[in-house]
């Protein structure tokens, strides 16, 4: 399962096409975190499933449909995973509250943006993060910022065998 991930494009949805068709393999879905919601309307990528959420920055609705929800839970490639921008959780100061709601809700991976700084970690189970001792291992990721100078994104690879391979990418 290979997973697409975006953020924050801030009005600059070419930034997100053009990521997509210089992926060598083609993803089974594209993640899209917000600020830039709107950008999505103006991206074809074909019949690829889209999973979006909506933070800080965006009242705009999403295909129609009304406004996409603040945070969504998903499984995919046998894996729960987490959604949100991360402005309700206060990721520009601090990742203790994310992991506690991604501990709460027995998620494996939790995606989120806002703060425009690519981040990959793995935590462990069994070990102390924050002062949490999480159950079983935990991946947090942001894709950075499509939108910004660095032109950041993230690709996702869930093996067959249950490994997850978290990557970065810029323009």
């Amino acid at each position: 399962m290979e997973l697409l991930v975006f953020s924050d494009s801030h009005g600059r949805g070419s930034n997100m096409l053009e990521a997509f068709s210089r992926q060598i393999k083609r993803p089974d879905a594209i993640v899209f975190l917000d600020d830039g919601l709107r950008d999505l309307s103006y991206c074809e990528f074909g019949d690829i499933p889209i999973f979006a959420v909506c933070g800080n920055c965006d009242i705009f609705t999403f295909y129609g449909k009304g406004n996409a929800d603040d945070e969504i839970v998903i499984s995919l490639g046998g894996k729960r995973i987490m959604m949100t921008h991360g402005d309700r959780y206060g990721v520009k100061q601090s990742l203790i509250r994310l992991v506690m709601a991604a501990k709460e809700k027995k998620v494996d991976i939790v995606l989120f943006g806002h703060t425009h700084t690519p981040i990959a970690k793995y935590l462990p189970a069994g070990e102390s993060e924050y002062g949490i001792i999480l159950e079983k291992p935990l991946y947090l990721f942001n894709p950075g910022s499509i939108g910004s100078y660095d032109k950041s994104f993230g690709c996702i690879e869930i093996k067959n065998s249950g490994d997850v391979l978290l990557s970065h990418g810029e323009l």
